[in-house]
């Protein structure tokens, strides 16, 4: 991994203004989704939220003078060219599955137990690490790792095995799988090859965007039932925290490195539960709380021992590798 680089200064007050946003856009993305739902198909809402920040990122990316590579290499009889196919493949695991799962669980659980979730994504990065990454798994790890979990089955409840076959306790496993897509989608960023930021992620969106696509053919187009607010809800999470919210990511990593951003994995949850009580008025029971507890309690014994200004496996691999796209060529 690189080392520190002189991008990796103290924060300014500018630096936590950004940092405010991107947990603000991110644990806001939550209640959008609720209400999304409300009157649209979750598949409409993953796709719909897709295209629109594909488009957005599309253009920013056009505007800072980037292209997207050719789909197929010259003269290679259509084979796919090496930087799309690792596009496709995030964009598969790390958008396709996540986001067509949290619309149809947030159909059943609150928005803000939804949110909590999210703070299992480092839990599962340092295991993906392990397996694919050649990261060491050691005592420590391997005790965050298990902490999350016991944190997961608070956050479930003692009733889990009574009623395993009940519509939110299986929205409540299928949220904790994608944040294992999350994860995974980071190990996955973290070997690929160097491909310019603002166009990796255009090009990632962009390819989410149409293998996801498909799944409209399983949705239910009532269109005269969906209201106004569903439909802004869609256009708001394309807008803000896919699309806007990832260049955010990219400035303050620029800015500060990658140790700075790993607070987000903290407070995002934390803003998720405030802003599903304040708009749906969503009463998260101790439990969740008590789990969220454990859980980050998990991902900071998961992650001590690092060098200093290091943060999660996730922040730590991705943000390097940003930093050090940036300094090379740019964004």
């Amino acid at each position: 991994m690189a080392g520190p680089t002189k991008t990796e200064t103290a924060p300014q007050l500018y630096d936590w203004l950004l940092f405010a946003v991107i947990v603000v856009v991110g644990g806001s993305a939550f209640a959008m989704i609720r209400g999304a739902v409300d009157t649209v198909p979750p598949a409409v809402v993953a796709v719909g939220r897709l295209w629109v920040g594909s488009v957005f990122l599309y253009v920013v990316m056009r505007r800072a003078g980037r292209r997207l590579p050719p789909f197929f290499v010259a003269g290679g009889q259509f084979r796919v060219h090496e930087e799309w196919r690792w596009m496709i493949a995030i964009g598969a695991i790390s958008y396709m599955i996540p986001f067509l799962i949290f619309p149809w669980a947030q159909q059943f659980i609150e928005s803000g137990l939804a949110g909590i979730y999210m703070a299992f994504m480092p839990i599962w990065t340092v295991a993906l690490a392990f397996l694919f990454a050649g990261e060491r798994l050691n005592a420590r790890k391997i005790f965050g790792f298990a902490l999350g979990f016991v944190g997961v089955i608070v956050l479930i409840g003692p009733g889990v095995i009574g009623e395993a076959m009940t519509t939110s306790i299986v929205a409540q496993f299928a949220l904790l799988f994608a944040t294992l897509g999350y994860a995974a989608g980071a190990v996955v960023t973290r070997r690929a090859p160097h491909i310019k930021p603002r166009i990796f992620a255009a090009g990632t969106l962009i390819a989410s965007s149409v293998i996801t696509t498909p799944a409209l053919l399983f949705a239910e187009w009532n269109i005269s039932d969906w209201s106004v607010a569903s439909v802004a809800n869609i256009v708001g999470l394309g807008l803000g925290p896919t699309g806007f919210g990832g260049l955010l990511l990219i400035v303050l990593i620029q800015r500060t490195g990658a140790g700075f951003m790993a607070l987000a994995n903290y407070l995002t949850p934390l803003w998720a539960v405030a802003v599903g009580a304040a708009i749906f008025g969503e009463r998260i029971g101790l439990n969740a709380f008590v789990a969220l507890v454990i859980i980050l309690g998990g991902v900071a014994i998961s992650q001590s021992g690092r060098k200093s200004g290091a943060g999660p496996v996730i922040a730590q691999d991705m943000g390097e590798d940003a930093i050090a796209a940036e300094k090379r060529d740019g964004p």
